[in-house]
């Protein structure tokens, strides 16, 4: 999967979308609860694989499934956001893929001249 992104705050909004848009049907979560998540890594590199895997793990072990993300600020080696979303119903949200984790095999996150382009293989 190929994540674009003008700046990180658009990189990391644009990632957890596409993370929810391959495991269920995103259009249909409502906007019931927010989760803060905050992060703290060694690198740019490390901080958006860990933001996949917060992201995978909120929605395997607490059943959140994400509607909207709302960076409050981001940089090399920290986020903060909020995430807004409800409890997964497989009924109502569906589920295409079971997604279990982003790998280092041909990861890599570059930034351009329009921003900032990560590339990740999920483990399905």
């Amino acid at each position: 999967m190929e994540i674009y992104g003008s700046d990180l705050a658009e990189l990391f909004t644009n990632a957890a979308i596409c993370v929810f848009d391959l495991i269920l049907d995103r259009g249909t979560v409502q906007e019931k609860v927010t989760r803060p998540v905050r992060l703290d890594d060694e690198s740019l590199s490390e901080l958006f694989l860990d933001w996949l895997r917060e992201l995978l793990f909120l929605f395997s072990t607490r059943s959140l499934a994400v509607a909207r993300v709302e960076i409050k600020s981001v940089e090399t080696t920290r986020i903060e956001a909020v995430l807004f979303g409800e409890e997964f119903d497989q009924e109502r949200h569906g589920l295409k893929v079971e997604v279990k984790t982003p790998t280092y095999h041909q990861y890599h996150i570059d930034r351009t001249d329009k921003g900032y382009r990560a590339t990740v293989i999920f483990d399905v």
